[in-house]
């Protein structure tokens, strides 16, 4: 054996795969996967010391940890590294390129289709909102401060009344409408009634100014107590068919018979000319022209036979229809 100089650097012994794994001077690995046996003792850095055992290289190409040795080449050996998988570059024929998803509509299940349509239909809550503009807003304000004042007026002039609850249907509808209980004379009323406040007012100017002193005129034994209407408010057309009822709007009344309060009943309808109930009904007529702005009655046509029609429909320059 030669001997080695003081001062030369240690030699590594060969491992002892050294005689089947070297050829002209390069190392060659075992193939990967490989199984091999491996000396006890420490490695060939001295850093392995466990006891010797089988190895799977295969594992061994994972990162070392700090510190430790990445390679058990020879030193005089420059270690090829091994790519790690992620590391090898991708390309078009390596790897298929990744399709984008086709922009298509997310398919809705029926119940929603059917929602969907619901949504776009018309609202038919708002079928009217086009008629609701600003400027109709202001009006529909001025005529709910006009209603607030005649209200004033009844209650001040002691008719006994209720408000209800504003009717809206379609073209028909009453703003506030009043239900008479007793107008201010003592007059009371048979049935309820859903009047426009205004037509309320003229029934009560009406009944304290032109019929009740007629009453007297007429039976002065007797003392009226209530009258009977046919109708106030119903959503209906004029019996022409020639547009929309006043009625329709609570702006009429329709006067069926007065009741006294011996039980006596006088009825709207012809009476034999000279006759008490005659006078009586011709003083009433002619007073209801003014504070209502129409007045029909029996003669008037077959409809009006047996009811005094009266409303306060505006007419042309404050005039009134009265026949």
């Amino acid at each position: 054996m030669a001997q080695t100089p003081d001062n030369a650097p240690p030699r590594p012994e060969a491992r002892p795969d050294a005689a089947t794994g070297a050829r002209d001077g390069i190392f060659l690995k075992p193939a990967e996967g490989e199984l091999r046996k491996e000396p006890a003792g420490p490695d060939a850095h001295g850093i392995n010391g466990k006891s010797g055992g089988v190895r799977n290289r295969k594992t061994e190409s994972r990162a070392p940890a700090a510190g430790i040795a990445a390679s058990e080449e020879p030193l005089d050996v420059v270690p090829t590294p091994t790519p790690r998988p992620e590391a090898v570059p991708q390309t078009a024929s390596s790897v298929a390129p990744e399709k984008a998803a086709p922009a298509t509509a997310r398919p809705v299940a029926p119940e929603m289709g059917n929602l969907a349509k619901v949504s776009n239909a018309p609202d038919p809550s708002n079928a009217r909102e086009a008629a609701i503009t600003p400027a109709a807003a202001v009006l529909a304000a001025a005529a709910i401060e006009d209603a607030r004042m005649c209200e004033a007026e009844l209650e001040k002039r002691g008719v006994l009344f209720t408000i209800g609850e504003s009717i809206s249907d379609g073209a028909c509808g009453v703003l506030r409408p009043v239900n008479i209980e007793r107008l201010s004379s003592g007059v009371a009323i048979s049935s309820d009634t859903q009047l426009f406040c205004r037509s309320a007012l003229a029934l009560d100017r009406w009944m304290t100014d032109s019929v009740v002193p007629a009453a007297k005129a007429s039976f002065p034994a007797e003392k009226l107590a209530e009258f009977r209407h046919a109708s106030t408010y119903v959503c209906r057309n004029r019996a022409s068919e020639n547009g929309i009822s006043e009625h329709a709007r609570g702006s009429a009344v329709d006067i069926a018979a007065f009741a006294f309060k011996n039980g006596t009943t006088i009825g709207v309808e012809a009476h034999e000319p000279g006759s008490p109930e005659a006078r009586f009904q011709r003083s009433i007529r002619e007073g209801a022209c003014g504070p209502f702005k129409t007045v029909l009655g029996p003669g008037t046509d077959a409809d009006h036979a047996t009811h005094f029609h009266l409303d306060i429909a505006a007419r042309r320059n404050g005039g009134t229809y009265c026949k």
